[in-house]
């Protein structure tokens, strides 16, 4: 169990590539929101990240064209990623990171602890929605992204006071929504990442960890 979790807290550090005074990059599978396709971030290439971190737990990864070119990639451990890009003229960057996992096959673990290591590796979440019934429960739990100017933060933070009001329904259906659902929610300013868990008496049944940049994402996608 004690492997696992550390796996996890690797699997979606915030680190590489930041200076003194600047915040880490946000993570999942060691891939950073704004990772161009092709080309360098902070001296690394996806392809890279692939061969060098990722390498030895991939059990395969396709390249999809249509109806937006993304990466699907399976990993052991039950977890699979998909990697979203934006449009040629803004440089093919990831605008949405998606690490799903299943715990179906996996040690038992506690809710409390999955979102204690979503706080050990993001901070303190911005914002909070759970539903609770007699058996089962669900979380999801949003953290801007720390390198957003301040005057930008203040402002998503207003309009998540209004838009992110789930419903029971809308939490428990949190992985299935798609990006334009998700707007709604989240409203079409947000960058950072949001974390979704889900429990069955008292057991983690998945989780699901998005980095998410609506602003770009508007760029292949009408988020209207």
């Amino acid at each position: 169990m004690r492997r696992l979790v550390l796996g996890i807290v690797a699997l979606l550090s915030v680190s590489f590539g930041a200076s003194a005074d600047e915040p880490p990059r946000q993570r999942v599978m060691d891939v950073p929101l704004d990772m161009p396709m092709d080309d360098p971030l902070d001296g690394e290439f996806l392809e890279g990240i692939y061969e060098d971190k990722l390498h030895d737990i991939l059990k395969d990864s396709v390249l999809i064209e249509a109806p937006v070119q993304h990466i699907e990639s399976h990993f052991t451990e039950a977890r699979s990623l998909e990697l979203w890009f934006s449009s040629q003229e803004d440089g093919r960057r990831v605008f949405w990171a998606r690490l799903s996992q299943s715990f179906e096959k996996l040690k038992p673990m506690k809710p409390e602890t999955a979102l204690a290591n979503f706080e050990a590796i993001f901070g303190k979440p911005d914002k909070v929605a759970e539903v609770k019934g007699d058996a089962n429960a669900s979380w999801i739990l949003l953290k801007l992204d720390p390198r957003l100017p301040e005057e930008r933060r203040a402002t998503i933070l207003k309009q998540l006071d209004t838009s992110f009001n789930p419903t029971p329904d809308q939490i428990g259906d949190f992985v299935l929504m798609d990006m334009r659902d998700r707007v709604k929610l989240l409203t079409p300013d947000f960058r950072g990442a949001a974390f979704y868990v889900s429990a069955f008496k008292g057991k983690v049944g998945a989780t699901q960890t998005d980095l998410i940049d609506m602003v770009r994402a508007q760029t292949v996608l009408n988020l209207n």
